[in-house]
Order: C-alpha cells, then structure tokens, then sequence
C-alpha cells in the first residue's frame, strides 16, 4: 500500500472531524503491478468522506444515499481513479476490524487487492487491513505502508504505533521518493 501526503492528510483530517462517532469513506487511487515481483500494490491518491452515513460511537452505517453519492462523485470528479476500499474510524476503541467490518469489506469490497483503513483518533494509531491471498482478512492483523513524500525529506506520518524504516534497494522499484511504515 502507498499513499500520498495530501491523501494522508486529508484522512486523518477526516478521523479528527468528530472524536466521538465513527465516520469514513472511500480510498481512490490507481491498481498497479510490479512486473519484477509480479505483486500488485495501490497508491491512495484520493480520499473521498462518506455523505449521508448514520453513525453514532461504535457503529457506521454508508446509506443507500451514501453509496449512491459517492459514486457519482469517483465517477464525475476522478475520472482514471479506482475505487481501492474504504476506511473508517474506531474512537477510543482501538485498531481491529469488527464482524460487522469484515462482513463489509467482504459484500462490498471483495477483490482481494481492496484495502480497509481503520483510524483510532484519540489515541493517534491507523493501520491498513490487507487481504490474505485466500481473501480472508485476519481482524486484529494490521500492516503499515509507505507514504509517498514527492521526493522530500519531511513525513506528515504521526501515528504512535507506526515507525519509519528503511527502504532497503529493490523495495520500491516502481515508485521512486517514499518512506515505509511498519
């Protein structure tokens, strides 16, 4: 998983807006493949905040209207994007995904290169939730991921359970100027 700065930035921008119901969205970007590693990866260029959603401290709901809504937008407003998953945030909860989670990802987002983010705000923690190449995704597994820094020093990445790391020579081939997490 890859992500831009201002994708980054506008999601955890997104998880501050309300510290006590869950909110999300939609991750758009673009599906690629490393053809020495013959392994896909998606770089997260767009976030895209779910309208219309009920919500409330441990639950999230994307509404018929939600759905709809966001569609249009990804379809009208980010033309050459994809539809890569979806994130969501667990205030003061903690970083899984729940049953209900999982029975989402797997109705609404089954291709298994489709991601979901879940965003703990209080505590400042995020991680990715990463299909299994059986499709199955394990609820309290986590990964990290690399943030696209356009060739710049400086890291907008400050979630307390993450660090940064090397990138060791042959890791990022295709795409040139980032910083991993783990």
């Amino acid at each position: 998983v890859f992500i831009t700065q201002a994708a980054f930035l506008r999601v955890c921008a997104h998880a501050q807006f309300d510290l006590y119901n869950e909110t999300g969205g939609w991750l758009l970007g673009k599906r690629r493949m490393d053809q020495r590693s013959n392994q896909q990866y998606i770089i997260i260029e767009k976030i895209l905040p779910a309208p219309y959603t009920r919500r409330g401290r441990v639950f999230l709901t994307f509404t018929q209207d939600s759905q709809v809504t966001m569609y249009d937008s990804l379809v009208q407003d980010f033309s050459g994007k994809e539809l890569l998953g979806w994130y969501h945030t667990h205030p003061g909860m903690g970083l899984f995904l729940s049953r209900y989670d999982l029975w989402l990802h797997e109705h609404f987002f089954p291709e298994t290169w489709k991601v979901a983010l879940v965003i703990e705000p209080h505590k400042n923690l995020g991680g990715f939730f990463i299909p299994g190449r059986d499709g199955e995704m394990d609820p309290y597994q986590y990964s990290g991921f690399f943030e696209l820094n356009n060739h710049s020093d400086h890291s907008v990445v400050n979630w307390n359970n993450l660090k940064d790391l090397p990138i060791l020579a042959g890791e990022t081939e295709t795409i040139d100027g980032g910083i991993k997490y783990e």
